[in-house]
C-alpha cells in the first residue's frame, strides 16, 4: 500500500534526524557473571525508552522503485542523505560494490539492483544505509520511487507449528 497520500505530505513521519542511540544500561560484570540467573539488561527508565522509541526509522515502509517510470534524472541521488542510490553500468554484485556512491560496508546485506534502465544503466540502492526517509520518492517527478508499507507475517512457535508426529510421540511420553 502507497504512503504517499498528496504531494508532499506522507502518512507517516519522514524527518531525518541524527538522534544518537541510547545504550542500554547493564548489570555490573562481577554480579551478571556470579549467576547464571542474573538479567544482563536493565533496561530502560520510561523517559529513555519514549526518547529510543522516537528515533523509529519506519521500518515497515519500504522504497518501490518502478524501472519503467525512470527517467535518470538523479534527483533521488541529489536528495538522498545517505548516498544509498547509485546509478551505475551493471555488473556483479561485488564489482557494483566497488562503484556505489557511499561504500557499502556491510557485505552479508544485499544490494537492491534494478534491471536495465534505458540508458543501459541499473539503479543500485544500498538496504543498509538507507533511512527510509521517503525523500527520493518525494523528489521523483515521475513517481518512479514509492513508499510502501507491509505487514511480515511470522510462523508462531506454537503447537501448531510442531510436526504431528513428534507431538504424537511427545504425548506418549508424558
Amino acid at each position: 500500500m502507497s504512503q504517499k497520500m498528496g504531494i508532499h505530505e506522507w502518512s507517516y513521519h519522514n524527518d531525518v534526524s541524527d538522534d544518537e542511540r541510547y545504550a542500554v544500561p547493564w548489570v555490573a560484570a562481577e554480579l551478571a557473571l556470579s549467576s547464571i540467573r542474573v538479567e544482563v539488561e536493565l533496561g530502560f527508565d520510561a523517559a529513555t525508552a519514549f526518547k529510543e522509541a522516537s528515533r523509529c526509522l519506519n521500518c515497515d515502509v519500504q522504497t518501490i522503485f518502478t524501472r519503467e517510470t525512470c527517467i535518470e534524472c538523479d534527483a533521488c541521488v541529489d536528495i538522498c542523505p545517505m548516498d544509498s542510490i547509485t546509478f551505475t553500468l551493471g555488473g556483479t554484485e561485488e564489482d557494483l560494490r566497488t562503484r556505489l556512491k557511499a561504500p557499502a560496508l556491510n557485505h552479508d546485506q544485499d544490494l537492491y539492483i534494478s534491471q536495465n534502465l534505458k540508458s543501459g544503466k541499473v539503479m543500485v540502492k544500498d538496504e543498509d544505509v538507507c533511512l527510509h526517509c521517503g525523500l527520493c520518492a518525494e523528489r521523483c517527478p515521475t513517481g518512479a520511487w514509492d513508499m510502501q508499507k507491509f505487514l511480515l507475517n511470522t510462523a508462531q512457535a506454537g503447537a501448531q507449528c510442531r510436526d504431528k508426529q513428534m507431538s504424537l510421540h511427545a504425548g506418549e511420553l508424558a
